[in-house]
């Protein structure tokens, strides 16, 4: 059975001599990104030092839209200049937290994550590429400085769990350390039937017919093994970018026989794309690895990348790329 590796003495020993931290996350987070943000704050809050939350955003997914006035969105000067140590959360590479980057440079940088693409960088780094979630890495150290979790701690973490997991759909066998983990959660008082409800729920009738227009438009390539979908600037006319049906979308299309991954473009300014890859775990396809070719990151069956070109120049690298992978 697998078991998370040790948490380095240099990082508790750095955590328990901080006086002021700031964790930051990746752009446009997920329910992991900033649940982890959250419950590695509490955990600091409980060592006694003092805290701040900071994301770039856009806060634009529904289950943590709530949570966006609990992030600034800058690393002000007069935080800077007080040293504060950055914990950096569920990031493969450090241009993943934007403009923030800037913003932290020659502040001690301790790295937390789960992502098997990217490079370690930051003085002090826990990495756990075999880990379904960077809240399951942040639970690790909870419990190597001996910090107790409340119930709002182990929905932070379970949260996150669920949600880079699909409700769980993405767990394979020989993972029991995973669902011990979730039965510490529960038995602290997590629901997973409420957690799921939060994760499913709360759609807006406009997110659902984006989701049918993005369907309708789903175009399959390489025999039907590859679907792609394209967003058109008239989408961002009518929808709202916080209407993305993104998860739901993927679901569909991973649902389709014979399907193997999906592509899906999201505008994102002039010639500027945000490409959103997921697998099927069927497959043999590392869309992480296809991603981190393109200056982005994430894991083997779901990655993204932001990147500059043409929509046709884009999408005819990427076919020629899944076409050699799939021969």
């Amino acid at each position: 059975m697998f078991t998370y590796p040790d948490v380095s003495p240099k990082i508790i020993d750095e955590i328990r001599s901080c006086s002021v931290a700031v964790v930051v996350g990746h752009v446009g987070p997920d329910g992991d990104c900033i649940h982890s943000q959250i419950a590695m704050q509490k955990l600091l809050q409980r060592l006694g030092v003092e805290v701040h939350l900071a994301n770039a955003g856009p806060f634009s997914r529904k289950e943590i839209k709530k949570y966006e006035p609990l992030f600034a969105p800058h690393v002000d000067k007069q935080l800077y200049d007080r040293n504060p140590l950055v914990v950096m959360v569920d990031c493969s590479t450090l241009d993943r937290i934007g403009y923030l980057g800037d913003e932290i440079k020659g502040l001690t940088l301790l790295t937390i994550d789960h992502h098997a693409s990217g490079s370690k960088f930051g003085d002090l780094t826990y990495i756990v590429p075999k880990s379904f979630s960077t809240s399951l890495c942040v639970m690790q150290l909870y419990k190597a400085l001996d910090v107790e979790m409340t119930y709002e701690i182990a929905d932070h973490i379970f949260f996150g769990l669920a949600t880079d997991t699909g409700f769980l759909k993405f767990i394979g066998p020989y993972r029991g350390e995973t669902f011990q983990l979730m039965g510490e959660l529960v038995e602290l008082g997590v629901s997973p039937n409420d957690i799921y409800s939060r994760m499913e729920g709360g759609n807006t009738f406009a997110s659902q017919r984006f989701l049918g227009r993005l369907l309708q438009r789903a175009e399959p390539l390489l025999e039907g093994r590859i679907m792609c979908v394209i967003e058109e600037p008239s989408d961002l006319e009518e929808f709202s970018s916080k209407d993305r049906p993104s998860d739901t979308l993927y679901a569909h299309l991973l649902s389709v026989d014979d399907v193997e991954a999906v592509l899906y473009f999201k505008i994102s300014g002039e010639d500027l794309w945000e490409i959103g890859f997921r697998a099927s775990h069927a497959s043999s396809l590392d869309v992480g690895a296809i991603s981190a070719s393109l200056g982005g990151g994430g894991h083997r069956k779901a990655a993204g990348a932001t990147v500059k070109g043409t929509l046709a120049e884009l999408k005819s690298k990427l076919i020629e790329i899944l076409r050699s992978l799939l021969d």
